[in-house]
């Protein structure tokens, strides 16, 4: 009896023994996959950040970053920074109208909904554009406050290639980016070798009007005018840039000094005011007619907000200015632009409503 009791006794540790092992076991393997799960991204800014290794849903933190990651990864988009115009609407699919609005973190109308975003609990959240000078910190600081991922990606336009690389990596469709990265890369370096092959007196200026009176301007440097000079242009207005996209005030007595070859203007109420009212035509360009509508379908071709649009204004200013170099078909152009990167196949009728 005293012999079969120690034999149960011995039985038991063993069992337990076996259990408690196969719990362990099982916790370590659960460790181990939620390890997996994560994956270290390193950002423009050089911040390491753990995030999830499968990103389902982005949340963009302002318009820029909204228009890169519809063009790269549609549906992954976890919400929108602010709503699709009434007149850009067209150009998207209905099942974007309606995502949750999470506002902007930069800018002038910086109204960034953290509740919105808590709610919707994207897996990350990605700030696209300019390298702002404390940007490490503000990325730091907002992942912070709401405990999700942030990634910056810096886009400029002359490295929109690096920008979709990047992302390619970041959402894991690489090859896609890579597909994007080619495209960008090319219209800029054809945009660079017309550029360094203009000799000074062969580059046209231009002035960039913006503003009700259209005696405000993006000036030379400014990340609203870098496709000017990449098109080939000068840009007339070599003074302070603006701190916002607003632009920057002159006077016209400054313009009719530069005296511009062609202008460029962001809206209808503006082109017209300055090719009919008495004291705009003094100036050679609206003498010579030079004075062009930039389009702004879906979005602005020139900056506003400075996105991957640029890239086709690049073509489209670079083929106005200089129709000899460039050598294009820019109805083509914006066709094929607008299936790669909109993800819409244009009809005739769209593309001359969009370059009207």
């Amino acid at each position: 009896m005293k012999k079969s009791k120690i034999t149960l006794a011995f039985l038991a540790i063993i069992i337990t023994t076996s259990f408690f092992g196969c719990d362990n076991k099982a916790k370590s393997t659960e460790t181990t996959a939620v390890v997996k799960e994560t994956r270290i991204f390193t950002d423009s800014s050089g911040r390491e950040v753990t995030i999830p290794t499968d990103i389902k849903a982005i949340a963009p933190s302002g318009p820029l970053a909204q228009i890169v990651l519809y063009t790269a990864c549609p549906d992954k988009l976890g919400g929108l920074a602010t709503d699709f115009s009434e007149d850009s609407k067209k150009y998207f699919d209905e099942k974007y109208w309606n995502l949750p609005k999470f506002g902007q973190f930069y800018g002038k109308n910086a109204n960034l909904n953290m509740e919105a975003l808590l709610k919707a609990a994207p897996d990350i959240i990605v700030d696209i554009g300019e390298a702002k000078k404390n940007v490490a910190e503000d990325m730091d600081k907002l992942q912070e406050q709401l405990g999700i991922p942030v990634i910056f990606v810096e886009a400029n336009l002359a490295n929109m290639d690096k920008t979709y690389n990047m992302l390619g990596k970041l959402v894991g469709e690489e090859k896609q980016g890579e597909e994007y990265a080619k495209y960008c890369k090319s219209v800029i370096d054809k945009a660079n070798d017309i550029s360094k092959n203009l000799k000074d007196n062969e580059k046209k200026s231009v002035y960039f009007a913006l503003g009700k009176e259209g005696l405000n301007t993006n000036a030379s440097g400014s990340f609203q005018a870098q496709a000017i000079e990449v098109a080939g242009g000068k840009n007339v207005a070599q003074v302070e840039v603006a701190s916002s996209g607003g632009g920057t005030q002159i006077s016209f007595e400054q313009l009719s000094l530069w005296q511009p070859d062609v202008i460029i203007v962001d809206t209808d109420d503006l082109y017209n005011k300055i090719i009919s009212e008495p004291v705009w035509q003094d100036l050679e360009a609206v003498k010579n007619k030079q004075v062009y509508k930039i389009p702004n379908k879906p979005y602005s071709f020139m900056g506003s907000p400075p996105s991957i649009n640029r890239i086709i204004g690049v073509q489209w200013l670079g083929n106005l200015l200089y129709p000899d170099k460039y050598k294009i078909d820019i109805n083509k152009e914006v066709k094929d632009f607008c299936s790669k990167f909109y993800h819409i196949d244009l009809t005739d009728e769209q593309i001359a409503e969009i370059l009207k």
